[in-house]
């Protein structure tokens, strides 16, 4: 994957919490929480192609956020923003979150994808998710 490349997901991520931003302010919560759900969801998908890593299913996406948290020096928190997102996504489905919820979600979307920018470099070898997999 190139830098451009790199670049235009990155540019998708951003569009998609601008979206789920104005989708929160038209009251449609499902909208606003999946469009922060794929805003990270894509930018993992970015970084992970990068990587060469998979990234086809929803597993791939948990074990690339999994990978890169314990990269970041503070994988607890990568893990619970992950997990907020996991309930914004489901929230597209249940339509059961508060707004004060999904509004709080959108700024846990926006937190984790800056907290995971630039993991372009080399990954750790092995990768995390794959060593917990052996177990």
């Amino acid at each position: 994957m190139t830098q451009a490349e790199m670049e235009n997901h990155a540019e998708v991520s951003e569009r998609f919490l601008r979206h789920a931003i104005a989708e929160f302010e038209n009251h449609d919560l499902p909208q606003a929480s999946e469009k922060a759900w794929g805003a990270v969801a894509h930018y993992l998908k970015a970084v992970a192609k990068f990587r060469g890593w998979k990234n086809s299913s929803h597993t791939d996406l948990i074990d690339v956020a999994f990978d890169l948290g314990r990269e970041t020096g503070d994988p607890n928190r990568i893990d619970e923003l992950w997990l907020i997102m996991e309930g914004m996504h489901q929230n597209f489905y249940e339509d059961r979150l508060l707004d004060y919820t999904v509004y709080r979600g959108i700024d846990a979307a926006a937190e984790l994808i800056s907290r995971l920018e630039n993991r372009t470099g080399p990954e750790t070898s092995p990768r995390p998710s794959q060593a917990r997999r052996r177990r």
